[in-house]
């Protein structure tokens, strides 16, 4: 007799499970990314917003944000 040892383990006995490939841990990890994007593509929007607001132009304020956002990667 084996011994369950993780939660996915625990649920592979459900066919649509194995079909979609779509197990707890590798949903999870998906979602996370899904909420690590969304995140921070609103903060981003958020700074974007703050400096039109403040009167810098429309595409100096894309280029701020993509330098303090995304060019580092």
């Amino acid at each position: 007799m084996s011994t369950i040892s993780s939660y996915d383990e625990a649920l592979d006995f459900y066919p649509e499970t194995k079909a979609h490939g779509l197990t707890g841990g590798k949903l999870t990890a998906k979602l996370r990314v899904l909420w690590e994007a969304m995140s921070e593509a609103n903060a981003a929007a958020f700074r974007y917003r703050q400096l039109t607001a403040h009167g810098v132009s429309a595409d100096e304020a894309a280029s701020q944000v993509f330098a303090e956002f995304y060019a580092a990667r």
